[in-house]
């Protein structure tokens, strides 16, 4: 990944940076549906069949995180001075717009904009996958610290990410995550979630912290995934932030004898919006 590019070869880093982003797995199954076949030459390609998806009657643990989250992946070719930025978020209101910059500062400090970025305009799925290339690129080197990748409502920031590079490479990945303003709302929003299979019955427990203390949330399990998201398959029970920000609930959904590895998710959400603040892929 850190070999510089020649003369030409720039589309091809630009084509390849999707897929990255699908093999690091950070936003888990849905980020990247292009996965290019590879045969042995002169055999025919093996007949694809269908996998069944695996299943559990659990318990099931559920890393709930907070959301939207993203990736991105960030090229230097200094042959040809071009820096060339990718960046997949999920989880943002589809068809909504976010500006989005390239930083001379690390996340939470001011600093001057080094590049404007392609903006962020979620699909149908919450899935923003842009890319921006800039010619004519002054810096040499992408640094050890000191850049950040943030993401705007308007002129607020509601997202960010560090670049961090200590080996000194000319591709890097970094994560970009969820900016709380002083004051915000569900300002360290992260929990789990536990489902199992109890007399018949599939039982969900929600266990959620850093919400805003005395605040209401829905919640719900969900087909598809944090990545690209589905129908609300059962709503559960709603989430109650105690005065510390902490908030439980139990639900027990009947005639439901499996827990499925793959295809279901868990979203929490203001009441105001289906958009999850904290969210999880069941089995991964």
């Amino acid at each position: 990944m850190t070999r510089l590019l020649r003369g030409g070869e720039t589309g091809r880093m630009r084509a390849s940076l999707p897929v990255t982003l699908g093999v690091l797995g950070a936003l888990a199954a849905g980020c990247s549906d292009a996965t290019p076949a590879v045969s042995t030459s002169g055999a025919a390609p093996a007949a694809s069949t269908a996998t069944a998806v695996p299943t559990s009657s659990g318990p099931v643990p559920v890393k709930l995180l907070h959301f939207p989250a993203g990736l991105a992946v960030i090229g230097l070719n200094t042959e040809v001075k071009q820096l060339t930025v990718e960046m997949k978020v999920a989880g943002l209101t589809p068809g909504s717009t976010h500006p989005a910059r390239l930083i001379d500062a690390a996340c939470g400090h001011p600093g001057a904009v080094l590049h404007p970025l392609q903006a962020l305009v979620p699909d149908a799925d919450s899935i923003a996958d842009v890319s921006t290339t800039v010619a004519n690129e002054t810096d040499t080197t992408i640094p050890k610290a000191g850049w950040s990748l943030r993401v705007y409502t308007g002129a607020a920031e509601i997202m960010c990410g560090e670049l961090v590079n200590e080996a000194g490479q000319t591709v890097i990945t970094a994560g970009i995550g969820v900016v709380v303003p002083p004051g915000g709302p569900d300002p360290r929003a992260a929990g789990t979630a536990t489902l199992s299979i109890v007399d018949g019955a599939l039982k969900v427990v929600l266990d959620v912290s850093g919400l805003t203390p005395g605040s209401a949330h829905a919640a719900a399990l969900r087909k598809g995934n944090c990545e690209g998201e589905r129908a609300v398959l059962h709503p559960l029970s709603a989430l109650a932030a105690d005065a510390a920000g902490h908030a439980t609930s139990t639900t027990v959904i009947p005639g439901i004898a499996t827990i499925p590895l793959d295809g279901w998710f868990i979203g929490v959400s203001p009441p105001s919006h289906l958009d999850p603040v904290v969210c999880g892929n069941v089995g991964g």
